[in-house]
């Protein structure tokens, strides 16, 4: 490398690093963009339906307290017995909030 007596080596360096910084900060908002929201719940099995392939939950996780229905995925429906109401289940939902009335998509992982 050659080094001219105005700092161009100095310049070259400065200029790469800010491209690295603006590279980073790029892949940061990319991977948010892309990122799933899911909301974390815990419950009480009250009932389900094999049928329907739903479950209700009463939910003690804040912001989603209370009685709701909640979709199964298509692989755990087989898997529902009554052994299962009155179990605290933990699971995720495919959304970043739970509002009355909705019913959400149960995420098993």
């Amino acid at each position: 490398m050659v080094v001219d007596k105005k700092g161009g080596l100095i310049m070259m360096k400065t200029t790469m690093f800010g491209f690295m910084i603006f590279i980073v900060i790029s892949l940061m908002f990319l991977s948010l963009a892309w990122s799933v929201d899911e909301l974390v719940l815990t419950g009480i099995v009250k009932s389900y339906s094999k049928e329907k392939g739903t479950i209700i939950v009463d939910v003690k996780s804040e912001g989603c307290r209370g009685l709701r229905e909640f979709i199964l995925p298509e692989g755990a429906r087989h898997d529902l017995d009554p052994s299962l109401i009155g179990q605290r289940i933990e699971f995720k939902i495919d959304s970043n909030r739970c509002e009355r009335g909705r019913v959400y998509h149960m995420i098993l992982r």
